[in-house]
C-alpha cells in the first residue's frame, strides 16, 4: 500500500556541516599546537642562552686613572644586568692605566706586543683621557670604528685663588704663558706684585697628558691658528720651538720640586705656602682633576683659570679596539658597554665625579665655577705631537756657538741619498730652526783656500738668531739660506781654521751662558800646522774668565781623532764620532752638542 508525501518519517543529518566543523576543530587544534611548540622552542632558546651555552666572556677595559673608578662602578652595574651576547655571558673588568702608556703600547698596531703584567689584560675597549691620544693612533689600524666621548672635562690652569682673582688674569691667552714663564712679562702685569715670573709645572711622566694638550694649545695660539690642529711643519717652526723652549726652560729654572705627573703637581701646588715664594703657580690639569684634588684636600687654596682661546678638552672617548684578541663577542660587548655608560641614569656616576655630561648637573659640593667655553682645540696628529713634546722634554738652552764646518772635497762623497755635506747642512739647519731666538749662533766654513790667503771664511757672524739686517731677513733665515748653498771645495785646513775660530769665540765671549765652537769634520788636517802647535795656540788663547769649549763631531774614520779629543778634553768640550752622515746619528750628535 503506498504512502503519501505528507506522512511523517525520520530524516538524516547532512554530512557537509559536520565535515566543515571537523576541519575547523582540526585547524584550531593545529594552530594552538603550533603556538605551544613555538613558545616551547623560544623558552628552550632563552633557557639555553641564559645558561651561556657558548661559555663566558670577560670584556677587558683599559681606562685612564681619572675615570677608571667610576667606570668600574658602571661595569659592576652592567654585569648585574646579566648581559648575554652571542650565547656568551659577559662581565666587565676595568684596569686603570695612564693614557699615554696605553697609547705607546698600542702604537705597535693590532698585532703588537702587550705587557699584561704591567698593563693588565689586553683590552677590547680603551677609554683614554682624550681624543688627543686616539688621534695619534689613527694610522695604526688598532682603533675599530669611531671613538665617541663618554664624558668631558676642559683642560684649565690649576692656580692659587690669588692668581685667579688677579685683575689681569682674565686676559691671559695660551700664547702668553711662555713669556710669563721666562719672566719677559712679570706676574706683576696681572696684578701680582712680588710674584716674579710664572712657575708653571710641566710634568711629562706617565699620566701627564694634560701637559701635552696644553702645550698644543700654546703652539696653536703662537702659530695664529688657535683652533688647531698644529701641523708637523708648524711644530718645527721657529716661533713655536722658541715659545716652547721658553716655557720648558722657565720651568727648569724655577725653584722647588719637579713633579712627574699631573696629580703630583696638583698636590705640590696645594701644599705650598706663600705663593709669592713658591716654585709652582700653575698646573695644566683637567677641571675634573682639580675637583678631585679639592675633594682629597678640603680647604686647599687652589681653583681653576681658563686661558682665552680654543680650549683643549679631555673627552674620554670609548675606543673599541681591533686585533686577534678581540673577537665578535668582545667587540659587541665593548660597544654595548659604552652605550650603557652614556645612558643618563648611569652617566650620573660620572657627573657626580666632576666630569661634564650633557644634560646632567654639576656637583654642588664645590666652589669651582665650571664655566662655559666657546670652542675646542682640535688635537694634533702623532708626528706633530711628538715634535712639540720633544722640545718640552729636551729644550735647547740659549748659548753662544760658532759652527766651524768642513767643506773639503771629501764632504762631497755620497752617503745614502745625498752627499755627506748635504746631510750635515740639513742636520744643522734643523737644529737652527729648533733653537730659541735668544741663542747666539754663527757659521764658518773652511777648506784649503776659501778667502784669498785664508782657508776659512765667516759665512754668518755669530749673534742672536732674531737679529735682522741680513739680505735674507734675520740671522736665523741667513743661516738657513747659507747652509743650503754650501758646496764642497778643496782640501782640509782644520788646524788653522779651528785656531782662528776659537780665538774669535773668546774675543766675542757672552757672559752667563755656554760658549763654544762646534767643529764638524770628516777627515784629517791637510795644512802644515803641527799638532803640538795647535794645542799650544789654543792653550794660549783660552781664558778662565771667558771659558769657550771646543766640541767636535767627526764623521767616519779620522786620523786626527786623538788631537781633536785632546782639544775637547782640555777646553771642557765633548767629541761625538759617527760612522756615517746618513741616518739619525749625525743630527743627534749635533743636537747633543748644541743643546
Amino acid at each position: 500500500m503506498g504512502q503519501h508525501r505528507g506522512e511523517s518519517r525520520a530524516r538524516g543529518i547532512s554530512r557537509g556541516p559536520l565535515i566543515v566543523l571537523g576541519l575547523v576543530v582540526v585547524i584550531a587544534a593545529g594552530v594552538v599546537g603550533w603556538f605551544q611548540l613555538r613558545d616551547r622552542i623560544t623558552d628552550q632558546g632563552e633557557a639555553a642562552a641564559g645558561a651561556c651555552v657558548e661559555g663566558e666572556s670577560v670584556l677587558a677595559v683599559a681606562a685612564d686613572p681619572d675615570i677608571a673608578p667610576q667606570l668600574q662602578t658602571l661595569a659592576d652595574h652592567f654585569t648585574e644586568t646579566a648581559p648575554v651576547i652571542r650565547d656568551q655571558c659577559v662581565s666587565v673588568t676595568v684596569t686603570a692605566v695612564a693614557s699615554d702608556t696605553v697609547r705607546d703600547a698600542l702604537s705597535a698596531g693590532p698585532d703588537g706586543p702587550w705587557d699584561a703584567a704591567a698593563l693588565g689584560p689586553r683590552p677590547a675597549l680603551w677609554i683614554p683621557s682624550s681624543s688627543h691620544s686616539v688621534k695619534q693612533l689613527s694610522a695604526t689600524g688598532v682603533i675599530s670604528g669611531e671613538a665617541r666621548p663618554v664624558a668631558t672635562s676642559p683642560v684649565v690652569l690649576a692656580v692659587r685663588t690669588a692668581f685667579a682673582n688677579a685683575p689681569g688674569t682674565p686676559a691671559i691667552d695660551w700664547k702668553d704663558l711662555p713669556s710669563l714663564q721666562t719672566g719677559r712679562d712679570s706676574l706683576a702685569t696681572l696684578g701680582l706684585p712680588g710674584w716674579g715670573s710664572l712657575g708653571m709645572a710641566l710634568p711629562v711622566g706617565p699620566g701627564a697628558e694634560s701637559t701635552e694638550t696644553a702645550v698644543e694649545a700654546v703652539a696653536a695660539a703662537v702659530t695664529g691658528s688657535p683652533t688647531g690642529p698644529v701641523t708637523e711643519e708648524q711644530a718645527r717652526s721657529a716661533p713655536v720651538t722658541s715659545a716652547l723652549t721658553g716655557l720648558a726652560l722657565g720651568y727648569e729654572a724655577s725653584s722647588g720640586t719637579k713633579p712627574a705627573t699631573t696629580r703630583e703637581a696638583l698636590t705640590a701646588l696645594a701644599e705650598q705656602g706663600d705663593p709669592a715664594t713658591s716654585g709652582i703657580h700653575a698646573v695644566a690639569a683637567t677641571e675634573q682633576q682639580v675637583y678631585q684634588a679639592l675633594r682629597a684636600a678640603p680647604g686647599a687654596d687652589i681653583t681653576t683659570s681658563m686661558p682665552k682661546g680654543p680650549t683643549p678638552v679631555a673627552d674620554h672617548p670609548a675606543a673599541v679596539l681591533a686585533g686577534p684578541s678581540v673577537d665578535e663577542t668582545q667587540s659587541r660587548a665593548a660597544a654595548q658597554f659604552a652605550e650603557f655608560v652614556r645612558r643618563p641614569d648611569q652617566a650620573q656616576v660620572l657627573a657626580d665625579a666632576g666630569f661634564r655630561v650633557e644634560g646632567l648637573a654639576r656637583p654642588d659640593d664645590t666652589a669651582l665655577a665650571f664655566p662655559g667655553f666657546e670652542s675646542t682645540l682640535v688635537p694634533a696628529d702623532a708626528a706633530a705631537a711628538a715634535e712639540l713634546m720633544q722640545v718640552i722634554r729636551n729644550p735647547i738652552t740659549p748659548r753662544t756657538s760658532t759652527v766651524l764646518l768642513d767643506v773639503s772635497s771629501s764632504m762631497g762623497e755620497r752617503e745614502g741619498t745625498a752627499t755627506r755635506l748635504a746631510n750635515t747642512t740639513a742636520a744643522l739647519a734643523a737644529h737652527v730652526d729648533r733653537s730659541p731666538d735668544s741663542s747666539n749662533l754663527g757659521l764658518w766654513e773652511y777648506s784649503t783656500t776659501l778667502d784669498g790667503s785664508r782657508p776659512y771664511t765667516t759665512v754668518v757672524a755669530t749673534g742672536p738668531l732674531s737679529a735682522g739686517g741680513f739680505t735674507e731677513g734675520t740671522r736665523r733665515q741667513a743661516l738657513d739660506a747659507r747652509l743650503a748653498k754650501a758646496t764642497p771645495a778643496t782640501g782640509s785646513s782644520t788646524y788653522t781654521s779651528l785656531e782662528a775660530a776659537y780665538k774669535s769665540a773668546v774675543d766675542g765671549y757672552s757672559p752667563g751662558r755656554t760658549n763654544s765652537v762646534l767643529l764638524v769634520t770628516d777627515g784629517a788636517n791637510d795644512d802644515s800646522v803641527a799638532r803640538a802647535d795647535l794645542l799650544s795656540a789654543i792653550a794660549a788663547a783660552s781664558s778662565t774668565s771667558k771659558p769657550v769649549r771646543i766640541d767636535v763631531v767627526t764623521i767616519g774614520e779620522n786620523s786626527d781623532l786623538n788631537t781633536l779629543q785632546a782639544l775637547a778634553d782640555r777646553t771642557g768640550g765633548s767629541l761625538e764620532k759617527v760612522a756615517s752622515s746618513d741616518g739619525a746619528a749625525l743630527p743627534t750628535a749635533i743636537s747633543k752638542l748644541l743643546s
